[in-house]
């Protein structure tokens, strides 16, 4: 095993150019942790104050001798030392003789620790000669690790003081001239046999580390009945005497693991009652095989870890009698089945790894019937099938339970009942479970599969983290929804879901943090927000992406709250979802779809679209759109009311056909509001065959010359404000009254820029203007001359009005138009026709003569006298 030094903080010591005679400095000095820089001696010194600890640690070639005399370095006290990529002394000086030109002698001499790291690169020719641990009185532990060494010599194990106590490290004992020879690799200490009685010098001996070496082969130990750790790993052994551990029997930790064993004997760990601890993992050999009662009666044993040995079957008694077990891992082996009572007893365990392995169809009932306060156990990554209702019955401690990775198809309805006050964790996913909310059998792959409850969850109120992705499952339960109020992540991804309603999101638990429904087959999105449990909330994300979404119209709802949200600048609970259908909006989000493409297609076996059509159904506007474009047809298709669909009117494409006039057709033909009947052979237009609502006309593309007046009256007093007349031969002359219509609506004409004659004139006021340049002249003249005479005739009613007596008398008087001013017409409304006034000499001529004759019948007038 490798010590490792966990420092309070990184420490480095910056390199500088050779600048012999500087004195070596303290830098980053605090309570715990010293770096002392010496420029250009390449050597490196950190100190844990808390530890106690001395790091030595070299760079490229050092040099020792700038580091003579340095006070800051003989001020260091400290009780162990790791002496890293350094070089080694050479010839019969110990290692203390060697340090002590710079560092403090007392205190190197009462080091317990040491710790030798890759020093073999740096020491030419090295060898471990017997005086290089001399006066290192007080050392209780050493490792040597990644050292590359001869033996040339005997070990220097024999030179060590008699009364070394608690020496403990991975030193060797002499070995035999046969032994000396030993094949040297880069950073391994290669020794492929170690001999018996290796260490039997050291009796005090408390931790002994071998790791990373070569042994291929190792005798028992004698009288070691000090230690308690032992480290073999990474070595090449391949088999253990039966024996090895018999005179060890304080250990309390043996690893064996990273090696090519083949078998481990019963009677390996007869003797060592107080075992805590035994790992044996990662065996590269051709498997390995446990014999009964490896470890029965170690009633210390904590912890046994045998994984990825290629362990094919397991002996019942293996833990007969070890009592105190708490861990166990067999994972990643080839085990098929295990044996009834395997675990029977070990009430204390805690933990249970069996994951990766080949465990088939069913475990025995009673497997973990004693194993009560188990807390956590790994059956992934097997070939189970099923799960019944006996093998978790007494675990009511579980918290965690996984199962991923198998052929689970079946689980029994009370399999989950005992854990639920203690289950955390459940992962059910990459198995073959369809849930249901019934008892019918479902298919899948072709084959009936014995349905899986969905009530399986009812009872497990504690768990925090369900995952159930990579299995069958097509809708969100009601477990999910109503009972389990602990739930924080739900994982669905990669079923067979295919729709979901705004309801199967909601969830009791408070705390829901993530839904998983990534990689389902979920085209629509239910999204009716009018039911809505109060006390129930949304999860703070849900994953989406990688679903075939359909961005139709049943998913008006959903965008329309996605758009709200973004609107607002909110975070957006519905993560990676994207339209993959129509084509026309793959990989657009919802929320970026535009209203109107939200469309879905009517099936043509209802009672509303024509055969030669296809229909569609706007929810935007509650629009019905008949696509009859290129249909070749010769005439309009009968149309429904769209009340048919729950639909409010009627978008109409006609285009690309071969109409020669439109027909009122049908009783859907006034719920029209939009008409395409572009690129066909239209004629004429009436005003009786344009739909009362409509809003829309297309009619560029056909054969028109010019428009009636009945159909520019019907134009200008419907609701229509969109029209587009291009690419037609119109005639253009100025009693045509389309120019006139076009030049007074140009805000409704769509593509009025585009309008032309049949001769390639553009139809606009210039045009206008230009055809009726004559007859606007002559208009003119006439109008005002008509304006003129007008004015006079009113002049002279004026004229007349006012001076109609004076006018009739001169007439009269010069007997002008006798007609219009005779005697009686001057006469009118007057009393007399003359007044005599005479004098009294007069008299009897007046009344005798003059009065008789105006009065007489021929003159008849009127005498006032």
């Amino acid at each position: 095993m490798i010590l490792v030094w966990m420092y309070c903080v990184y420490l480095t010591v910056l390199l500088v150019p050779n600048t012999s005679g500087n004195d070596c400095t303290i830098t980053n000095r605090s309570r715990i942790c010293w770096i002392v820089e010496c420029p250009g001696s390449n050597v490196h010194f950190s100190i844990n104050f808390k530890n106690r600890k001395l790091n030595v640690t070299c760079s490229d070639k050092p040099n020792f001798e700038l580091l003579r005399d340095q006070p800051n370095l003989r001020s260091l006290t400290f009780d162990q030392l790791i002496y890293q990529d350094c070089q080694l002394p050479v010839g019969y000086q110990s290692l203390l003789e060697f340090l002590s030109a710079f560092l403090d002698h007392t205190q190197l001499s009462y080091i317990v620790e040491l710790i030798l790291i890759n020093n073999a690169d740096l020491s030419a020719n090295v060898t471990l000669d017997p005086p290089l641990f001399v006066g290192l009185h007080k050392l209780q532990t050493l490792v040597i690790d990644n050292f590359a060494v001869s033996f040339d010599k005997p070990l220097p194990l024999q030179q060590l003081p008699s009364d070394v106590n608690r020496f403990a490290g991975s030193i060797l004992h002499q070995l035999q001239e046969k032994q000396h020879r030993q094949t040297i690799a880069e950073g391994d200490w290669e020794m492929n046999i170690m001999p018996n009685g290796l260490v039997s010098m050291v009796p005090n001996l408390q931790m002994l580390t071998l790791h990373r070496n070569n042994f291929k082969q190792v005798e028992h130990f004698a009288k070691l009945p000090s230690l308690t750790y032992f480290n073999i790993s990474s070595n090449q052994l391949m088999s253990l005497h039966d024996e090895m551990f018999y005179e060890l029997p304080n250990l309390t930790f043996i690893d064996l693991s990273s090696n090519k064993l083949s078998r481990l004997s019963a009677n390996l760990l007869r003797m060592n009652k107080n075992l805590n601890n035994f790992l044996a993992d990662n065996q590269n050999g051709s498997g390995l095989v446990l014999e009964d009662k490896l470890f029965a009666d170690l009633r210390r044993l904590i912890k046994v870890s045998v994984s990825n040995c290629k362990i094919t079957t397991l002996p019942e008694c293996l833990f007969a009698g070890a009592t105190g077990i708490t861990f166990i891992d067999f994972s990643s082996n080839k085990l098929q089945s295990l044996p009834e009572h395997l675990f029977r007893g070990l009430s204390n365990l805690r933990w249970l790894y069996l994951q990766n392995n080949e465990l088939m169809r069913m475990l025995p009932d009673t497997l973990l019937e004693d194993v009560i306060n188990l807390r956590v156990l790994h059956l992934c990554y097997n070939k189970l099938t099923m799960l019944n209702r006996h093998l978790l019955k007494n675990l009511t401690h579980l918290e965690k339970l996984h199962l991923e990775h198998n052929q689970l198809h079946m689980i029994d309805v009370d399999a989950f009942t005992s854990q639920t006050e203690s289950l955390i964790t459940l992962n059910l996913s990459l198995n073959s479970i369809t849930l249901n909310e019934d008892n019918r059998d479902v298919f899948y792959s072709n084959e009936a599969i014995n349905i899986t409850s969905g009530i399986i969850f009812n009872t497990l109120n504690k768990v925090q983290v369900l995952d159930l992705s990579y299995n069958a499952i097509v809708k969100i339960l009601d477990p999910f929804k109503n009972f389990m109020e602990g739930l924080r992540t739900l994982d669905l991804s990669h079923n067979l879901i295919s729709h979901i309603e705004y309801k199967d999101l909601l969830f009791p638990s408070p705390n829901i943090d993530q839904v998983n429904l990534e990689s389902n087959k979920i085209t629509h999105f239910g999204f009716d927000r009018s039911r809505i449990e109060t006390h129930h909330r949304l999860p703070r994300e849900i994953l989406l992406a990688d679903n075939p979404l359909n961005c139709d119209c049943m998913s008006y709802p959903l965008v329309t709250y996605l758009k709200a949200i973004s609107y607002a600048s909110k975070s957006v609970l519905l993560k990676g979802l994207e339209c993959t259908q129509p084509s026309k909006l793959f990989g657009l989000q919802p929320q970026d779809v535009q209203l109107e493409d939200l469309v879905c297609e009517i099936d043509t076996f209802t009672e509303f679209c024509p055969a030669e059509c296809k229909c569609y159904k706007r929810a935007v506007d509650q629009c019905a759109i008949v696509n009859c474009n290129a249909a070749n047809l010769t005439r309009v298709p009968v149309i429904h009311s769209p009340s048919n669909i729950g639909c409010n009117f009627i978008e109409l494409h006609l285009a690309q056909n071969k109409l020669h006039h439109l027909s009122n057709a049908g009783e859907g033909w006034n719920f029209v509001r939009w008409l395409n009947v572009s690129n066909n052979s239209l004629i004429t237009l009436s005003a009786e065959s344009l739909p009362e609502m409509l809003e829309l006309l297309d009619v560029s593309g056909n054969q028109l010359t010019e428009i009636d007046a009945a159909f520019i009256v019907k134009l200008n007093q419907s609701t229509l404000h969109n029209i587009s007349l291009a690419l037609n031969p119109w005639d253009c002359y100025c009693e045509n009254q389309l120019l006139t219509f076009v030049v007074d609506n140009v805000a409704r004409i769509t593509d009025y820029y585009t309008l032309q004659c049949i001769d390639g004139r553009p139809i606009n006021l210039a045009t206008l203007k230009e055809l009726c340049r004559t007859i606007t002249l002559s208009r003119l003249y006439i109008s005002v001359a008509v304006s003129m005479a007008s004015v006079g005739c009113l002049l002279c009613i004026w004229l007349y009005a006012k001076f109609n007596l004076a006018i009739k008398v001169w007439l009269f008087k010069h007997n002008l138009l006798q007609w219009f001013a005779t005697e009686e017409q001057i006469d009118t409304n007057k009393r007399y026709d003359a007044f005599i006034s005479y004098s009294h000499k007069d008299e009897d001529f007046v009344s005798k003569e003059l009065l008789p004759r105006l009065e007489s019948e021929e003159l008849n007038f009127k005498i006032c006298w």
